[in-house]
């Protein structure tokens, strides 16, 4: 939330000027001279200093400077279950950006980045996938995963992040296991400790999208009141609501989601929200087999390019999507080929792969 910088005015202070009396003359005259009483000079108080803003790059959230610890940190990315086994999920809303990816049998698996605000922590973790570096790279930081194919490991340690797993961290104190959930859906990281113990090796992450007050899909675009992405095996909805967030006062709007027409829920009894949801449609290449899954989708993002729906706000505006090498991060453009902006606030994005998954959006019904 943005504050207004206060104005502080010094109000101007009078001289006063006395002047002393003449004296009536003695009958032997003596004169006596005129007494001038000298102004004593005021000051005029120091201005107080206009508040410093810091902008976190992966929301456009402002924080006073020096009031959020985190912001000069790295960010932390990590591989996140989304199966009925490995839900609900442990700080969805705390990450500033959330991926929603395919994998193999139609279903699709979360990789959240976290960095403006870090929970205590963050699960459950599960393996690595062929997308994941493509993804994680531009943010720099620590990628937390939990095992994977030999090629897809070695594509995100080939990105320089901060590869880190339970044998990783094995004398670091950071991984634990929860006791309420059965393996391999019960493996959880602590997200504070890693983010500090990496802070001198990696760097805080740069901004990639783009953020303001309106955002473009509410100054170009029309009122929907929600949106549908279905997989082969898993669907993924969107509707017009209201949430809370730590960095704003009150309810803020924003888009609520359900998966497979249940409510998606945190841990801790919250619905999972955003401020923008991003679909980009992306075709998937299929070619690694494995022999007891099948065909691992992995989205074609590098040096590519394709059709993004953006909703922020209650609206919809269909632009492009583009990317470069595996270290430049997305970026999102209009249709006249301008940047886009999108509403202050976390961000998820569906990598939709198309043929295979189609979008519905539901237009606002206005009575």
């Amino acid at each position: 939330m943005r504050i207004a910088p206060k104005l502080v005015s010094a109000a101007l202070a009078l001289a006063l000027v006395l002047t002393g009396c003449t004296q009536e003359p003695e009958p032997e005259p003596t004169q006596t001279p005129t007494q001038t009483a000298t102004a004593t000079p005021t000051q005029t108080p120091e201005p107080e200093p206009e508040p410093v803003y810091e902008i976190a790059p992966l929301t456009g959230v402002s924080y006073l400077e020096g009031e959020n610890p985190y912001i000069s940190l790295p960010a932390v990315s990590a591989k996140i279950d989304n199966s009925g086994p490995g839900r609900p999920q442990l700080a969805l809303n705390d990450a500033d950006i959330v991926y929603v990816t395919r994998v193999e049998i139609g279903l699709t698996r979360l990789l959240p980045v976290w960095h403006s605000v870090m929970p205590e922590a963050i699960g459950p973790v599960r393996s690595v996938r062929p997308v994941d570096a493509a993804i994680a790279h531009p943010y720099d930081g620590v990628f937390v995963y939990s095992g994977g194919q030999a090629p897809f490991k070695n594509a995100a340690k080939a990105t320089g992040l901060v590869m880190s797993d339970e044998d990783t961290e094995m004398n670091n104190d950071t991984y634990y296991r929860e006791s309420t959930r059965s393996a391999p859906w019960n493996l959880y990281f602590e997200a504070q400790k890693l983010q500090e113990l990496y802070k001198d090796s990696q760097p805080a992450p740069e901004a990639h999208f783009v953020f303001a007050d309106i955002p473009t899909a509410v100054s170009e675009g029309i009122a929907v009141q929600g949106l549908a992405v279905d997989y082969p095996q898993m669907l993924s909805s969107w509707e017009l609501g209201t949430a809370s967030y730590p960095w704003a006062v009150g309810e803020q709007t924003a888009w609520l989601r359900t998966q497979d027409n249940r409510v998606h829920l945190q841990l801790d009894g919250e619905q999972v929200a955003a401020k923008n949801v991003v679909v980009m449609e992306v075709v998937h290449d299929l070619s690694f087999v494995d022999p007891k899954y099948g065909a691992i989708p992995k989205a074609k993002l590098e040096n590519n390019e394709g059709i993004a729906h953006v909703f922020s706000d209650g609206y919809y505006i269909q632009a492009s999507w583009s990317k470069g090498e595996s270290a430049e991060g997305i970026r999102l453009f209009t249709e006249a080929g301008e940047e886009l902006t999108l509403a202050i606030g976390n961000t998820w994005v569906e990598m939709m792969d198309i043929p295979r998954s189609k979008m519905t959006i539901e237009q606002l019904d206005n009575g």
